[in-house]
């Protein structure tokens, strides 16, 4: 888990990159991707770092405020979980500094598996994440991922295709036991589940950058959660 500003701001920064560069968004002027959730307690940037340098990162929103990432493109798919009682939570923005899948897989592998038992420790039942299709069957296969919707262009990575999926952490060992070994075979140190949210500098700081790059809806959505939001604490 990030520990502090620094590192989220490396992760954010890493994300903008690995965006720009695989052409899902426009490079911007502070280069950073920064979403409304991004401001929220409820939401937590993973880490994996290198010599002092983040190499790759996700972030895992629990359903809050603002609901998920998603839910502009999938709202149907959420809102039909939500109102069956589910504790949803998505993981978004998945970057690593290397281009060369061969060389990404483990590291990969083990980031997931973090996000995975993160989420079930902060209390979700069921984990999101939409994904380009080339990369579904990879999550199928690997975790027990299931197709949850249809394929559409996701406006918010320059209308590239995307499909939903779901992890239901409740049935997981029951329905898909080798998902189930390789996601909690992986073992972690309480410390790796311990997150140091942005300080409040921080969050006025990103707050800015959306309000800058956004239009005025989202603008509003930013201004509701700065003034709605206690203090940003760690909850487990």
């Amino acid at each position: 888990m990030a520990r502090g500003d620094e590192e989220i701001v490396q992760a954010l920064s890493l994300v903008h990159a690995a965006y720009v560069r695989s052409g899902l968004i426009e490079p911007n002027v502070f280069q950073l991707r920064v979403m409304p959730c991004h401001l929220l307690s409820t939401t937590e940037v993973i880490v994996a770092v290198l010599r002092g340098e983040v190499v790759a990162t996700a972030t895992v929103v629990g359903d809050g405020q603002l609901g998920l990432p998603m839910e502009g493109l999938y709202s149907a798919e959420v809102k039909a979980r939500r109102s069956r009682g589910r504790h949803l939570a998505e993981v978004s923005c998945f970057a690593d500094r290397r281009e060369h899948l061969e060389r990404q897989f483990p590291l990969v592998a083990r980031l997931m598996s973090l996000a995975i038992q993160c989420a079930a420790r902060r209390g979700s039942d069921e984990l999101l994440i939409a994904v380009h299709p080339r990369h579904g069957s990879f999550y199928e296969r690997f975790f027990g991922f299931r197709v949850i919707g249809e394929l559409k262009a996701y406006q918010a990575v320059n209308n590239h295709p995307a499909v939903p999926l779901s992890l239901d952490l409740r049935q997981l060992e029951s329905v898909c036991p080798r998902g189930y070994q390789r996601v909690f075979r992986e073992t972690f140190a309480d410390a790796d589940f311990c997150y140091q949210p942005p300080s409040e500098e921080l969050l006025a700081h990103l707050g800015r950058v959306i309000h800058s790059l956004s239009d005025s809806q989202a603008t509003a959505m930013i201004h509701d959660v700065r003034v709605a939001e206690t203090p940003v604490t760690v909850s487990f």
